[in-house]
């Protein structure tokens, strides 16, 4: 059996919203999603990678819009990653223009983000979220989020 997940992760993914925010957000899911299996908060001391799984389709140049390859993209995360530290997002240039890129910045299709917290629900049963809840849940944290539907 698949499993699928809404995350909710702040766009600057060093910030974490005060605990208040955090728990009001949750609320929030809560109310918004009440035949999810499971939802919770994910936080880190450093930023960690929040993947759509089985539905990512393409990593695309945000500068000219060429397709990445898989490979280098792979790469590169693992050359971006420190096991202590998390993430750096350095800007690395990219095998298509040449332009320096963060991975935080490349175009996702599925969406993925980077970050230190993600409110997550598993198995919601909504389909896409609202953007009137995704309004309503950046007004709780207090600040612009990404959403991230994961699928395994």
């Amino acid at each position: 059996m698949s499993d699928n997940w809404i995350l909710f992760v702040p766009k600057m993914p060093e910030h974490v919203p005060p605990p208040g925010n955090a728990k009001a957000a949750l609320e929030i899911l809560e109310e918004l999603m009440p035949d999810a299996d499971e939802i919770e908060i994910i936080q880190n001391e450093h930023v960690q990678f929040f993947d759509c799984g089985a539905n990512l389709e393409t990593v695309t140049c945000p500068r000219c819009s060429a397709d990445i390859d898989f490979d280098w993209w792979g790469e590169t995360m693992s050359s971006d990653l420190d096991e202590e530290t998390g993430f750096r997002l350095d800007a690395y240039s990219m095998p298509c223009c040449s332009t320096p890129v963060a991975l935080n910045e490349l175009v996702y299709e599925f969406h993925q983000a980077f970050g230190r917290i993600a409110l997550c629900a598993m198995n919601p049963n909504i389909g896409k979220v609202s953007d009137n809840a995704v309004r309503k849940i950046e007004s709780a944290l207090g600040c612009d989020i990404s959403v991230v539907y994961q699928h395994f």
